[in-house]
């Protein structure tokens, strides 16, 4: 592996010729990716997609923030078509005086991060494929040795087009975490379900259907039969619970005798129940690295454990099955520790978010005429930019008179397109069962518009209130909490099983939460500790003052300080309802996080 000079180190830019302008510096990562249309391999699409780096994350979250360069048709030269980018990014590379809201401006624009699959990416930092020999873009191991080290780049003849440009073709051309992760648990799930015997698959597919998965979570296809509809996302999702699922039922009797034996003498093991713990071992090394690849904030402790995790993984996946020897996916654990401590973090660079704005061109294929697919696409994405920027308040010079529809359209259309997440927002596309009577009051500045769903039986309120002995003496002490300090002189209660509030985080973004019973939440106790509990009923209670306020019913989980022997996970308590050690009851602000734990898995066997 080598050292790195950084662009910033060796790149100079012309002054602007005011110093009372103001300057804008702006960082361009490329997304580069393409598709089979029509299901034919020979039809390929590539897509360029070009998004602004220096954007707060929530900002960059939003589809109006992607932008389509281009679609490269099949047979397209992907040098040719990028040829007036480069010009135009290269005059902008010196600076270029322009008007910003009516002010003169100096801009400069430079190339951040490049960004695509193994196979992509290679060619745009000039380096032969991962079937070369010499195919890594980041260090200089040969095909036969993608797990150890070796000598020399195997760099092409041409060079790529982006090289007219300033950069450092493989500092900022990063491996993708995301295609990493996610290809690697592909083939691990292949693998594993190739081992099962006929046993086994029914066993697995018996408590695949019964396993209790997060309501949040779309529906999951298949593993064993329809392992080639999953896309990426789900791959990430099954880790999570494959480890839980093979526990539960995974015998010597559900392997098939040879590929037990052949894993026995790879570990070097002659006790038939090994092949069984390294299997659950092999997706529980799995699961710690993708928890810490796809971690928001890194400490110098967190690069060790990335570290330590990466290392395991890379030593017992080769091991146990012999098919990921030499995997490119697998080779990219050498190089993910520096690209965390370049980038800050490896999700800076990981393309999930530009992946889901590429699924939706995906989708528009089938809707196109089918003739000329490029022009349809472009169509449809200049409709939807439009649409985007007339929304926001955007004018059309074209018009004496501002588009006067957009401004009057209705509130369900408005949140439609304002701010458009690619995140699927299950509650807010539902249809409204009932309307609120009275407005839900906040006790906190940072929590606003507040709405309860879905009223619950009366069944289901008995249930909930048997497990709350001291349902009345907790409420009166929060409302005690937030100023009210009178006995309560109403009785007015009503059960919901959804609630959605936005929230005003710390860094001045607005984020939308939504509860539903059942859901793992976090909360911070006083001590800075962090606490996990589970949400078993939300509901709405009039105050003193007239006004409404709403609550949640929680159990605690508590910490027995134990380890699973084989998932090697903490252990839980959930706190019954004849223990009165903690209160049950709490105003929504007490949440830190939700889903933050994507599920807990209620153990009832042997531990």
């Amino acid at each position: 592996m080598f050292s790195y000079q950084y662009p910033s180190e060796y790149i100079s830019i012309r002054q602007p010729p005011s110093p009372i302008i103001p300057v804008y510096k702006l960082f361009l990562d490329i997304y580069y990716d393409d598709f089979v249309t029509f299901r034919n391999v020979y039809h390929l699409l590539r897509d360029v997609y070009v998004q602004f780096e220096n954007m707060p994350t929530h900002q960059r979250k939003l589809l109006k923030n992607h932008f389509v360069l281009e679609f490269v048709p099949f047979g397209g030269n992907f040098n040719e078509f990028m040829l007036l980018f480069i010009s135009e990014m290269k005059e902008f590379k010196q600076g270029k005086l322009m008007e910003v809201n009516g002010q003169d401006a100096w801009m400069i624009a430079g190339l951040s991060v490049v960004t695509a699959d193994l196979l992509q990416g290679n060619n745009m930092c000039d380096v032969l494929r991962h079937n070369a020999n010499k195919g890594c873009r980041t260090c200089t191991v040969s095909r036969e040795s993608l797990t150890n080290f070796s000598q020399n780049f195997g760099l092409k003849t041409r060079p790529s087009i982006l090289d007219w440009l300033l950069r450092e073709r493989h500092l900022q051309t990063p491996q993708d975490v995301y295609h990493a992760t996610a290809g690697k648990i592909g083939r691990l799930l292949k693998l594993t379900c190739e081992l099962f015997s006929q046993k086994g698959e029914d066993e697995f597919i018996k408590v695949w259907k019964n396993f209790e998965k997060p309501k949040k979570w779309s529906h999951l296809p298949n593993p064993i039969s329809h392992n080639a509809s999953f896309m990426m996302s789900d791959y990430l999702r099954l880790a999570m619970i494959m480890p839980f699922i093979l526990n539960s039922f995974l015998e010597t009797s559900s392997l098939k005798e040879n590929g037990s034996r052949s894993i026995l003498r790879r570990i070097q093991e002659s006790h038939i129940k090994m092949a069984k713990n390294v299997i659950i071992a092999c997706w529980i090394y799995v699961v710690k690295t993708m928890r810490m690849v796809f971690e928001s904030k890194f400490t110098l402790d967190s690069y060790d454990e990335l570290q330590k995790c990466l290392e395991e993984e890379m030593k017992i996946l080769p091991k146990v099955f012999p098919e990921f020897a030499n995997l490119p996916n697998l080779h990219i654990n050498i190089h993910l520790l520096m690209h965390v401590r370049t980038y800050g973090t490896l999700i800076n660079t990981q393309v999930g978010i530009k992946e889901m704005v590429h699924q939706i061109f995906k989708a528009m294929v089938l809707r196109t005429n089918c003739k000329n697919v490029k022009l349809d696409l472009l169509k449809r994405y200049t409709t939807l930019f439009a649409i985007h920027y007339l929304v926001d308040g955007g004018a059309d010079q074209r018009l004496s008179q501002p588009c006067r529809g957009f401004a009057t359209m209705s509130s369900n259309f408005r949140n439609l397109l304002t701010n458009w997440y690619i995140t699927e927002d299950k509650v807010s596309n539902e249809q409204e069962l009932e309307e609120n009577e009275e407005a839900i009051s906040s006790p906190v500045d940072f929590i606003t518009n507040i709405i309860l769903k879905r009223s619950l039986s009366r069944q289901d309120r008995e249930n909930i209130l048997k497990n709350l002995p001291n349902f009345k003496s907790e409420l009166l002490l929060l409302f005690m909490d937030i100023g009210q300090k009178s006995a309560l002189i109403y009785s007015q209660i009503s059960w919901y099983e959804l609630a959605t509030y936005t929230m005003k985080e710390s860094d001045g973004v607005f984020s939308k939460v939504h509860l539903h019973i059942g859901d793992v939440i976090t909360i911070h106790e006083e001590d800075s500790s962090e606490c996990y509990a589970i949400i078993k009923g939300i509901f709405k209670y009039k105050g003193n003052d007239d006004k409404y306020y709403a609550f949640i019913t929680i159990d605690w989980f508590d910490n027995i300080n134990r380890i699973h022997n084989v998932l090697k996970y903490p252990l839980f308590h959930i706190q019954t309802s004849q223990d009165i050690r903690w209160r049950r009851i709490f105003p929504i602000s007490i949440i830190d996080h939700v889903q933050k734990v994507h599920f807990v898995y209620d153990m009832k066997i042997d531990l």
